[in-house]
């Protein structure tokens, strides 16, 4: 992926509120052979690490045991709006619209059981807030197969990097007209991505009104 400036321009506090809004995050890991893995799970960030929970048995883990360095990517995939929107002719000008976030990261890997009890508590507040469950201990019968079953992961992030591919590279008056198509076009995720698009010629008149 190239990270051209122009998209690649996001504040930090953008970032921290899109990864907080999104609920599903990849993690690649390399196997001894070279070849990546990839998985897809649920997540908690604080904007310093990520938790995430796997099966002892995944691949995955036995790749951060052995090699500890990983990325996890957040992204939201918008759509794809076709060429004549933008230019009459010219077909390159068919594009697709992201918010990607990779995180560099350093795992822990934790399989003592009260180690994957309270992550699962966090996990549990932040994905059923409303409880409806009987409180997690790993002594207790009900719970006490999966926490031998489970790991926690912990990733300290080292580096990250961010992508909105939201049409900045073309003139505010251009992505006007993408956001008008898009809310007539009316795909499931053409609101989202008129949002967004809508977003960037906000945040830029913001900017030059502070400069």
């Amino acid at each position: 992926m190239i990270f051209h400036d122009y998209y690649s321009d996001v504040p930090r506090a953008e970032i921290d509120r899109f990864v907080h809004t999104q609920e599903m995050a990849r993690l690649i890991t390399v196997g001894e052979d070279t070849v990546p893995h990839v998985g897809l799970y649920p997540f908690i960030y604080d904007e310093k690490s990520l938790d995430l929970h796997l099966v002892r048995s995944d691949e995955q883990i036995k790749d951060l045991k052995a090699r500890p360095r990983c990325v996890l990517e957040v992204d939201e995939v918008l759509g794809v709006i076709p060429s004549y929107w933008v230019h009459p002719e010219y077909g390159g000008s068919a594009t697709a619209y992201h918010r990607t976030v990779i995180f560099e990261c350093e795992a822990r890997v934790a399989e003592d059981s009260e180690a994957v009890a309270a992550q699962q508590r966090r996990l549990l507040a932040r994905y059923q807030p409303e409880g409806g469950f009987r409180p997690l201990d790993p002594g207790d019968r009900l719970y006490r197969g999966a926490m031998a079953q489970l790991a926690a992961v912990k990733l300290e992030i080292i580096r990250w990097r961010a992508k909105f591919k939201l049409g900045q590279n073309r003139p505010a008056e251009a992505r006007q007209r993408v956001i008008a198509e898009l809310r007539k076009r009316g795909r499931p995720n053409d609101g989202r991505a008129a949002d967004a698009l809508q977003w960037t010629i906000d945040s830029d008149r913001e900017r030059q009104g502070k400069g």
